[in-house]
């Protein structure tokens, strides 16, 4: 029976060669799911990071005809305010500028030395707020990315194209640095 083979042992040569195919097309699929989570969770992560930075900007504009500064900080405040809230594009280099002048201001603009209303207090409060959860969502969405980068880095997802059509996504840099409380 040299070069032939028995029924049993084609039997396990298939099991074994169907068994191989079925881990590698669950890995494919698992991959690719995975994926398309981690690019949703971009994108989930990039709205939500817009979120804070409308609601810092707005707080900014608020501390700047509410709180009391002096009138030169409060122009600057809320001229710097104004342009990062009037940008149109999501995420061009005119808005990530334009959030970053927003910082500086913030970082250079003195809050009123002596004691303040309670609403006063609030304002500042919620502007300090607000610059600290801009900090952690970029953190966040500059994590997603890169994660998502590194599933799409890998040789098997490059070979079989397994992002599809999906942009790569890109971090998201700006001045966010918050000034300390000490």
């Amino acid at each position: 029976m040299n070069g032939t083979w028995r029924v049993g042992e084609v039997v396990v040569v298939i099991s074994v060669i169907l068994a191989v195919l079925l881990a590698l097309g669950w890995y494919l699929s698992y991959t690719a799911v995975r994926l398309d989570r981690l690019h949703h969770r971009v994108k989930g992560t990039a709205a939500a990071l817009d979120a804070q930075l409308v609601r810092r900007a707005e707080a900014a504009l608020e501390v700047a005809y509410l709180a009391g500064i002096d009138p030169a900080s409060a122009t600057l405040l809320a001229t710097s305010a104004g342009r990062a809230l009037d940008q149109d594009q999501p995420w061009s280099q005119e808005r990530l500028y334009a959030e970053s002048e927003l910082t500086e201001v913030l970082r250079a603009t003195q809050a009123p030395d002596s004691e303040q209303p309670a609403e006063v207090e609030e304002l500042i409060e919620r502007l300090r707020g607000s610059g600290e959860r801009v900090q952690l969502a970029r953190r966040f969405h500059n994590e997603s990315v890169r994660e998502a980068r590194d599933v799409r880095g890998q040789r098997l997802v490059r070979f079989l194209h397994l992002a599809g059509r999906a942009k790569v996504p890109l971090p998201i840099n700006f001045d966010d640095d918050w000034p300390s409380t000490g």
